[in-house]
């Protein structure tokens, strides 16, 4: 199958969590977020244990034999009725908001959770509407962190400027200080109060 020949491309990604030049081991953790609400096509939300049953772990762990790898397996969620209050009242027009405020809220605690015990944690989606509460979480814990978002589109639209009403083009616009104040949401504020 094509996505077979794409794990080969991963080999590269493991030098990205290579161990410290000292020789010292560098722990890594894995999380899997089978998330595809941010958009209106299925099938994202199996890569996670597709790419598992592939070896990921395996191509990882021979890319350095010093690496520790901790998966936490994949990531669950629940919605809260408050949730689904703001998503009727406020963002009846996105699809899934609901949704993608539990999961990344989730997540947001989970990647705490991991750069605790971990130098370093992947996060393997699912669509990218799970690049909030990837980049969210970091930021709670390394507050000085730089981020190159690289992608083919700027992620960046807002609840009020997006004509497909997809939230996996939005999750920069909820990092962002500046446009944080377009979304009525008041956990963002504890999620990230000083980005």
């Amino acid at each position: 199958m094509w996505w077979r020949r794409q794990l080969a491309s991963v080999k590269s990604l493991g030098r990205c969590f290579s161990a410290a030049a000292s020789g010292e081991q560098t722990r890594l953790g894995i999380i899997g977020v089978p998330f595809a609400k941010g958009q209106g096509k299925q099938g994202v939300e199996l890569a996670p244990d597709l790419l598992r049953d592939s070896n990921l772990r395996q191509v990882l762990q021979n890319s350095d034999e010093r690496l520790l790898i901790t998966d936490y397996g994949n990531l669950h969620y629940a919605v809260a009725e408050t949730l689904l209050q703001q998503q009727r009242q406020h963002y009846y027009h996105i699809r899934n908001y609901a949704d993608f405020m539990a999961c990344n809220l989730a997540l947001i605690e989970q990647v705490q959770v991991m750069l605790q015990q971990n130098a370093q944690f992947l996060t393997i989606g699912g669509d990218h509407a799970i690049g909030f509460g990837s980049v969210a979480g970091h930021l709670q814990h390394t507050p000085n962190l730089s981020l190159v978002w690289i992608d083919a589109h700027a992620d960046i639209n807002l609840h009020n400027t997006s004509q497909s009403g997809n939230i996996h083009g939005m999750p920069v616009s909820f990092l962002l200080r500046e446009l944080r104040n377009t979304w009525q949401h008041a956990a963002l504020d504890k999620v990230a109060p000083n980005w």
